[in-house]
């Protein structure tokens, strides 16, 4: 009787064990590798925010004349008004006359549907008269300026006025969408 006693106590424990602790435990042991990619994921939050604080502390203390910089180089919105008036006002220093401006955004012709871009590009075509000189420092400083500016094409024609040549220049320029 004994011995069967024992054999009957071995099984069941053998049969717990197999039957409830076994497979809680394997539960448990997920669980604690789930855990521990929780807490590497909120380490990694916890730097993320850390990051951003400093950032956004280096953010509050630029001054103001590097914020309008920073705006004028990458603005947040098309803004080709304010483009054409620092165009205009550049040429104004060499003795030009800017004309026949002509703007239109553009967006990547290779993207079907929505595009995911995070900036938009916009086109800016105008004419002038100058010399060739003139407008090589022209084209200089605008090349120079804050906005960031990519010359796409200029085109010329001799004047009927003496050494001066008619130009048409295509620009594209960049905002934040």
């Amino acid at each position: 009787m004994n011995n069967i006693l024992s054999i009957i106590f071995i099984l069941s424990s053998i049969g717990l064990f197999f039957g409830y602790i076994d497979p809680t435990y394997e539960t448990i042991r997920g669980q604690r590798i789930e855990k521990a990619e929780y807490d590497r994921a909120l380490n990694n939050s916890k730097q993320l925010q850390a990051e951003r604080d400093k950032l956004l502390e280096k953010f509050n203390n630029m001054n103001e004349v590097d914020l309008d910089d920073m705006t004028k180089l990458l603005p947040d919105n098309i803004d080709n008004v304010r483009l054409i008036i620092d165009i205009d006002e550049m040429a104004k220093n060499y003795g030009m006359r800017i004309r026949n401006f002509k703007t239109d955004a553009v967006e990547k012709s290779d993207v079907i549907g929505v595009s995911n871009s995070l900036y938009g590009t916009l086109n800016l075509s105008f004419s002038t008269t100058a010399p060739y000189q003139t407008f090589l420092t022209f084209m200089r400083d605008l090349e120079d300026s804050l906005r960031l500016i990519d010359v796409t094409s200029v085109e010329f024609a001799s004047s009927d006025i003496g050494d001066l040549y008619d130009y048409k220049v295509t620009v594209k320029t960049y905002w934040l969408k």
